[in-house]
């Protein structure tokens, strides 16, 4: 992936004519009429923003060759619509699908001549705006001015995400090249997650009141099935006993899925959908995702979900909404019942978490399946009380929760994909079925902000009672198990050391950032030997001293020193050394997960490497690893004193050291 980046940044540098033709294209075809309706602009310029963060496009080339795209691409279809006018109404594919020109005249009609500038930046209608305009008969010197002024906004609203974004791929990419994987993967899928409900509410809005028909008629021509399609659907049928009915049939029915997608995608061992994806995921394990992963997990923590729902369950009985605190009660009743049955038909879990949590999640089920039924449900009650347009706001959040959730599951190497999955279809199977029995058979509040705002007081007040009481607690619950090894002494010091990794374990091995240290003994020995030479203790990145980062005007040496991740792990030692010229010499150790016998002596293994300034675009300014060179090591070496013994082997330079006055060779 790495090298993938590196080659397209490569072929960027050295045809910066082609990159700005690429760009003029591609602004042109995401403003014309008809083509701009399936050209992924905004996806295409949000890249080219985190290729010009990167350093690969200067960006008032970009901006010019964006504008001049924009222009041209609104000109042509302005210049088709004045020279149609009405007859395209009678042209493909306008007289095929007439809604998209439509809207576009509506708007056309409500904003006037503002509605080029405007129109631009309205997804629906942005392709069509220009040749409406034109149909319409605006004037062409009115239109131009618009034209003009509104790629001018524009195209940085459309580049500066992406540089904003590549800013801090930059970033995350001197701390580790699997935090980038992650941060696009995180991007990528809440902008699917969010991109794919709006659609799906989109298209089943128009045809609800069909669907209950259809229920209903099913139910007609079905006497076993009628109590339940009448539950569901008839107002006027007491839904309690045709729920129930439906309620056990999808623990049955869950049961059965779980045994079948559960044990399909699990069969095969280390070839299993199950373990690819696990494993996986567990490559791409940083220290700061793993809090964030944490966090995030904690949203369907058995306190969280027990306190949004007692909350919003006595807001129901205060406001005397006994009946839609009936469907609550269900909601989360289902899940009471089915949870277990979840878990112990599931193949068995990766093994990480303890015997108690284990036992804790057999009893109440699992994260996933209480998300679904909760923040699902909460939504459907709070989409009700909504004008229709808007009801997909609730549903999206929902649903980025859910989805959050069930990820931060895999992340965390607790659930298989099965798990997630089974979990996720029943739970949205129960609340759809639920979500229409209770649409059909109850008043809508008549305010939607004391719901509202119960579930985001309750779940904001135990996300500060996780942080502040809990987190420590469960980021050491869900932290892989480390395995150690033990060598001896004198095979480590004469061949051992080579069977060491030799650069710095990330998504793949990094062969810009070599692990030329390994030293055996007690940390502060060498921290001690090495501030005598006047390296100290680095100011490590913070989340009180992050801010320094966006302060272009900081010295080198009153920024911070990003950490870097060894084989999923922070160094455990991060020492720094100022050098003339705003650069400094850093020093990073980290375990080797390995003990010297007989002495006992930790072994540890490291880098030193020297960091210049660096301004992204002045947005961000951080210390930047240069390629690791003999230089860094020499300096290193001069500094050492009689404490460490010290060899350095050849033909690959690993410089090898010893605490004490022990003789490895004994």
């Amino acid at each position: 992936m790495s090298e993938l980046f590196q080659q397209v940044l490569s072929w960027v540098a050295q045809h910066p004519y082609w990159a700005g033709l690429i760009i003029f294209l591609v602004s042109m075809a995401e403003s014309l009429a008809i083509v701009g309706v399936v050209v992924p602009g905004v996806v295409i310029m949000f890249g080219i923003g985190a290729l010009i963060a990167a350093g690969s496009i200067d960006f008032w080339v970009a901006m010019a060759w964006a504008v001049a795209g924009a222009i041209v691409g609104d000109g042509i279809s302005f210049w088709v619509g004045y020279h149609f006018r009405e007859r395209l109404t009678t042209i493909w594919p306008f007289s095929r699908h007439p809604g998209g020109l439509a809207r576009g005249v509506e708007f056309f009609q409500k904003y006037g001549g503002k509605s080029v500038a405007v129109g631009r930046f309205f997804g629906p209608v942005r392709a069509v705006i220009p040749l409406v305009a034109g149909m319409l008969g605006m004037s062409p010197w009115r239109f131009v001015l618009a034209n003009v002024v509104s790629a001018l906004a524009w195209a940085p609203a459309y580049l500066v995400p992406g540089m904003v974004f590549g800013a801090s791929l930059e970033l995350a990419a001197e701390v580790a090249f699997r935090l980038v994987i992650l941060l696009l993967l995180l991007a990528g899928s809440i902008w699917l997650v969010s991109w794919l409900i709006h659609r799906v509410f989109l298209l089943l809005q128009p045809y609800t009141t069909r669907m209950v028909r259809g229920i209903l008629r099913w139910g007609d021509r079905h006497p076993y099935w009628r109590g339940i399609a009448a539950a569901l659907a008839d107002p006027r049928h007491p839904e309690a006993r045709g729920l129930s009915i439906l309620a056990t049939l999808l623990v049955f029915a869950s049961a059965l899925f779980t045994l079948i997608v559960g044990w399909g995608l699990h069969s095969g061992e280390t070839s299993s959908v199950n373990y690819l994806v696990h494993e996986g995921l567990q490559t791409l394990r940083t220290p700061w995702t793993d809090h964030l992963f944490v966090f995030v997990s904690s949203l369907a923590d058995l306190e969280t979900i027990a306190a949004l729902w007692i909350s919003i369950g006595l807001l129901l009985l205060g406001r005397g909404r006994r009946h839609t605190l009936v469907y609550w009660m269900a909601a989360a009743g289902f899940a009471v019942l089915a949870g277990p049955l979840l878990v112990y038909l599931q193949p068995p879990r990766p093994d990480l978490l303890s015997a108690q949590d284990t036992a804790i999640s057999t009893l109440f089920g699992d994260h996933t399946l209480w998300a679904t039924v909760i923040y699902g449900f909460a939504s459907v009650m709070i989409a009700r009380s909504m004008p229709p347009p808007r009801r997909w706001i609730p549903y999206t959040v929902a649903g980025l929760l859910i989805g959050g959730i069930a990820f931060s599951r895999l992340y965390l190497g607790v659930n298989w994909l099965s798990d997630v999955l089974g979990s996720f279809t029943l739970g949205l199977i129960w609340i759809s079925a639920l979500g229409i029995a209770y649409s059909r058979h109850t008043e809508p509040e008549s305010n939607l902000w004391p719901l509202t705002s119960t579930a985001a007081l309750a779940v904001t007040a135990m996300l500060a009672i996780h942080g502040l009481l809990l987190h420590a607690t469960r980021f050491e619950t869900y932290q892989p198990p480390v395995h150690t090894q033990a060598m001896e002494s004198r095979d480590w010091w004469e061949t051992g050391w080579s069977r060491l990794p030799a650069e710095r374990l990330d998504t793949m091995n990094r062969q810009d950032h070599r692990l030329t240290i390994q030293y055996a003994g007690p940390l502060p020995v060498i921290r001690s030997v090495l501030e005598r030479a006047g390296w100290r203790l680095a100011s490590q990145a913070k989340w009180e001293n992050l801010l320094k980062l966006l302060s272009p005007g900081l010295d080198l040496q009153q920024l911070p020193v990003l950490p870097q991740i060894h084989d999923g792990a922070h160094e455990v030692m991060l020492l720094e050394k100022p050098l003339p010229g705003d650069r400094r010499l850093v020093f990073r150790l980290w375990s080797a997960n390995t003990t010297l016998r007989p002495q006992g002596l930790p072994l540890w293994v490291g880098l030193v490497s020297e960091q210049r300034k660096v301004d992204v675009l002045g947005l961000i300014t951080f210390g930047a690893t240069l390629v690791t060179d003999p230089l860094p090591l020499a300096e290193l070496i001069a500094d050492l004193g009689k404490p460490l013994e010290h060899r350095l082997t050849k033909p690959r330079q690993v410089l090898l050291l010893l605490a004490g006055e022990m003789n490895p060779k004994e």
